[in-house]
Parts: C-alpha cells; sequence; structure tokens
C-alpha cells in the first residue's frame, strides 16, 4: 500500500476530528461529562499526531531513506492502511448522527421565528424587555431539554465513540511496538543515541527500551557496562533455609539468587569472553524497570570464586509471603494451595505475559534459552487471616527467571552437552544432549510452547502421561523427536477443549515451528518475531488487561 494513499485517508481524518471538537465546544449544559470525555479524545488524537509523524515525516531516522512507512513489510503497510479506513469510518458516522441530531443549533424554534419576521424587530423598548425576560426562560427549558437529550442518546455515543478512538490507538500502539522492535537503526550505538532524541517516538513509548538495547550493542570493557559497583561478597547473602537460594542481603533485603558459573584459563582467572557476558548480563537485568518486561531486577551479585560461580540477587516486591512459587510447583500441587485451580481467564492472562516477555527479550536480541515451568516465578501477597494462610500465587504478574544460559543472539552459543531429561523435555529437538544447532529463536520458541500447553492442561509435563518418576519419562520421552511428537498430539487431542481453538493454534505453532515462509528472513529472525507477535495477538486478545505491572 503505497503511503499517498494512507496520508489521503489521514487528510480525511484530521478535518473530522476537528469537526468533533467544534460540535462539542459548548458544553456548559452537558457539565462535567463532555469536559472529561474531550479530554481523553484528544489524548487520542495526540497520539494519533505522533504517530502520522513517525510513519510519514521524511528522513526521520537515521539510516532511513524516506518515510518509515515505506521500509514496513507489505502486510504491515495494509493494515495500518486498513485501520486508517476503520477510523475515519467510526468518525465520520458519529459526526453525521450528530448533525442528524442537530448538536449545535442553540437556538429555540421561537427564537428562529423571532429573527425571520421583520415586523419584531420594531418593538418597542418594553416589548423587546419583556421578550428577553421570556428567552431567559426558554433558555432555561431548552438547557433541561438538551440535558435529557445528552442522557439518553449523545452520552451513551460519545462515550462509545472515545471508547473506539481509545481501543484503535492501542492496536495501534501494538503493531507499532511489534514493528519497532527489529528495525534496524536500533542495533547501532549511535543511531539509538540519534533515536533517544525523537519526541514523537517517546511520547507514544516506543524509547522504553532504548536503555536496555544501548547496554546489548554497547562494546566489551566499556564504562556502560562496568558493574564493579553492585558487586558483594559471598557473606553478604543470608539465606534463610540452609542451602536455598531465597533469603536477605545484609538480614534486610528479601531476594532470590541465581547462580552463573564460568570457566577458567591458566592461571585460574575467568575468561575474559566469559566475563563480558557475565557483565552485560547483570547490566542488563539490573536496567530493567520496564513493567512490561515481567523480570525480577537484579540489584547486586557476587562472585564464589572457589565455586567458579556468580550470585546474581535479585530484589523480591514487598508484602510477599514467603519465597516465589515455581510455576511447576503450581502445576505440580506440591505448594500448600492444592487445591488451587485457576479460571481459563487467569490462565490466559499468564501465557500472554510470559510470551510478551519472551517476545520483548527477542526484540532487543536477546535470547533467554532456558524456558521452563521451572524458571516461572509466581508471586504470593501476604494475607491477613487468622489464623494465617498462605495466599494462592498471582498469575497476573509473573516473573520469568533461569538466566544461567541467557545470551545475545549474535554472541557464541555454547554447544556444552546436557543430559537432564527433566530440562531436555523443553527443549527443542536439535538442543538436546549435543547440540546440533547454534541457538536462535525459534528454540526459545518451542520452549514457550511447551510451557503453554502446560498452562492450558493446567498439567505439568511429567504428568501428561499418568505415572511419575524417571523411569516413566523414559519410557515416555525416549528421545527428543519422539519427545515432541508427543506433545504435538497431547496438544492436537486435549488442549482445544481445555483453552480453546486459538490457543491451541498458537500452541500447535510454536511446537512445528509453522510461522508462515520464512525462507527470506533476516539472521536474527525479524520476520519470526512479527510472526510470533501476529498469533499472540489473535490467540489471547481476549485476554488483555487495561492494567499494566
Amino acid at each position: 500500500m503505497e503511503p499517498g494513499t494512507a496520508l489521503a485517508v489521514l487528510a480525511m481524518i484530521q478535518p473530522t476530528i476537528k469537526t468533533i471538537i467544534e460540535l462539542w465546544q459548548d458544553t456548559s449544559h452537558f457539565g462535567a461529562d463532555i469536559r472529561g470525555l474531550s479530554v481523553r479524545f484528544n489524548a487520542s488524537k495526540s497520539f494519533l499526531n505522533h504517530y502520522e509523524s513517525i510513519l510519514f515525516t521524511k528522513d526521520k531516522f537515521p539510516g532511513v531513506s524516506g518515510m518509515l512507512y515505506e521500509t514496513l513489510p507489505d502486510s504491515e503497510r495494509l493494515t495500518i492502511f486498513d485501520m486508517l479506513g476503520e477510523l475515519r469510518l467510526v468518525l465520520d458516522t458519529y459526526v453525521a448522527a450528530s448533525k442528524r441530531y442537530a448538536l449545535n443549533a442553540n437556538r429555540s424554534k421561537d427564537e428562529m421565528d423571532l429573527a425571520n419576521d421583520k415586523e419584531r424587530e420594531e418593538l418597542d423598548t418594553l416589548v423587546l424587555a419583556s421578550a428577553r425576560a421570556r428567552d431567559e426562560e426558554q433558555a432555561k427549558a431548552v438547557g433541561w431539554m438538551k440535558k435529557t437529550w445528552w442522557a439518553v442518546w449523545e452520552k451513551k455515543t460519545v462515550e462509545k465513540l472515545v471508547r473506539d478512538f481509545e481501543k484503535w490507538i492501542k492496536r495501534l500502539r501494538q503493531l507499532m511496538k511489534l514493528v519497532w522492535g527489529p528495525l534496524p537503526f536500533l542495533t547501532s550505538l549511535s543511531q539509538l543515541q540519534k533515536v533517544e532524541k525523537d519526541h514523537d517516538a517517546e511520547e507514544v513509548g516506543l524509547l522504553e527500551d532504548v536503555p536496555l538495547r544501548k547496554l546489548i550493542v554497547a562494546p566489551p570493557n566499556t564504562q556502560t557496562l562496568n558493574v564493579t559497583s553492585l558487586q558483594l561478597p559471598p557473606s553478604a547473602f543470608s539465606p534463610i533455609v540452609a542451602g536455598s537460594n531465597y533469603g536477605t542481603v545484609f538480614e534486610t533485603t528479601k531476594v532470590i539468587v541465581e547462580h552463573k558459573t564460568y570457566d577458567v584459563n591458566k592461571i585460574n582467572v575467568i575468561h575474559e569472553v566469559a566475563a563480558n557476558r557475565i557483565n552485560r548480563l547483570i547490566a542488563l537485568l539490573h536496567e530493567v524497570n520496564d513493567a512490561r518486561f515481567k523480570l525480577l531486577r537484579c540489584v547486586n551479585y557476587f562472585d564464589e570464586i572457589p565455586l567458579r560461580r556468580i550470585g546474581m540477587i535479585f530484589e523480591l516486591p514487598p508484602g510477599l509471603d514467603g519465597p516465589p512459587t515455581t510455576l511447576l510447583s503450581a502445576l505440580s500441587s506440591r505448594a500448600s494451595f492444592s487445591s488451587f485451580r485457576p479460571s481459563l481467564d487467569a490462565r490466559m492472562r499468564l501465557a500472554r505475559a510470559l510470551t510478551e516477555t519472551v517476545l520483548l527479550l527477542h526484540s532487543i536480541n536477546w535470547l533467554h534459552k532456558s524456558i521452563r515451568s521451572e524458571t516461572v516465578l509466581l508471586l504470593s501477597e501476604a494475607t491477613t487471616t487468622s489464623p494465617p494462610s498462605r495466599a494462592p500465587p498471582n498469575l497476573e504478574h509473573p516473573r520469568l527467571s533461569g538466566f544461567e544460559y541467557s545470551r545475545l543472539d549474535n554472541d557464541f552459543t555454547s554447544a556444552n552437552p546436557d543430559f537432564d531429561l527433566q530440562r531436555n523435555i523443553y527443549r527443542h529437538p536439535e538442543r538436546w544432549d549435543y547440540p546440533k544447532e547454534s541457538f536462535s529463536k525459534i528454540h526459545d520458541i518451542y520452549s514457550l510452547g511447551v510451557v503453554l500447553l502446560e498452562i492450558g492442561l493446567w498439567e505439568p509435563i511429567i504428568k501428561f502421561d499418568g505415572k511419575k518418576g524417571e523411569e516413566s519419562l523414559k519410557e515416555h520421552y525416549p528421545n527428543a523427536h519422539a519427545t515432541k511428537d508427543r506433545l504435538v498430539r497431547h496438544a492436537t487431542k486435549r488442549l482445544g477443549f481445555y483453552a480453546g481453538e486459538k490457543y491451541q493454534e498458537l500452541v500447535l505453532k510454536c511446537l512445528k515451528g509453522e510461522f508462515g515462509d520464512l525462507s527470506g528472513d533476516d539472521k536474527i529472525g525479524t520476520g519470526l518475531q512479527r510472526q510470533l507477535g501476529k498469533e499472540v495477538d489473535g490467540a489471547l486478545k481476549a485476554t488483555e488487561q487495561t492494567d499494566e505491572g
């Protein structure tokens, strides 16, 4: 879709918005309702203006010749054009209806008759004074009629228009964040420094992850990646139970610790490459302040040199009831809330939160590499019941953990073998035992699909076939491809009933890696990421939350 066509639709939308605002100018007889709705309508108009500038201003971003709209794939351009057409229809429909009801007709019939009757103009002063007094009474009556009309018809119509405009902006925001992430000018430090000065992108929230992106593209050994100020002695962490990763720092702040092992060189010092990778990971996880990323923030770390491992310290939110629960534990009913069986809506919100976090990590070219239900943390808030009892976990805001293998998408990948079956069953077949391929986004997506399957069925893999134990696992999951086939069968036969067909389709696509023709995709999987984003939006759209946290 050519930019000129989309601009032509925008050229028709803007005057219509102006007309609507003019129709609402006289608010004296509508009270605070119309004023509040006008504020919301103008906020949506402001967002539209910012997006128009982002998409259609020529040479706005570094490395982009012409309009950003022209660089988008055909499917995204067509979607934006269709959305503009939808908005025009919504606005035009309201204006037509409002004019039909004569919203801007402020004079009564008597007043219009008086204006058309020349003989009335010759009335003496006494008559005119009487008429003015009568007009004041009529104005009060007209005001009452307008208030009644506002309550009966116009208020509902205006509220619907404002809601529809806000929903439209929300859809456009989601689309823009989907296409924004892989744009080429977000992969260079110098270009990021220019982009972060763009007012329009800042106003619509497209620059929220720029600090993380700058950390990712920063050269090794730069001040940006210097995290020595966060280092603590190992003794600063006190586990509440011996051997536990849940405890306190300096006996005050509640934290959990994740360990990341490292190799050393001939003189027993950590390899430079490993040190740079760990520093970048700590810096990234320390910088995470964006509520969209369902991650815990790394506040400190310590180096256990004899054990050759780094302990990353993650701060827990205040007001929690004990340590986080893993999703695996909740699925297995091993926790104290064994009767906890969340609703379908709650499970879908959990699925969306996790999926969007993976998409966000991929959008800044970061691979997790260890997605499984054991690395999904669920937080429980303290209760005030007497006697005290542990609250069920909150599925609204999970936290993805387990960054021991995490790395940049363009960083080298480890081929170290791992024969642990309970971890392998979450891995793509090409990543079992001795990995046969370098890790890529499709491998994270496969693991995500396995976790989504567990959430949909609300059951851990180890119970899918009724039996438990290592021997049972080996029987049902003897090798990589047999495991994949078995999981696909479970999704095909069972998941539609428990979670619906849309969710089932999403899980199957994740497990099978079927996201259309990606033969022309770039090396960092830009097309794959966009396709997954569309599938997630289609499957989990109904479960969107209005709040963010």
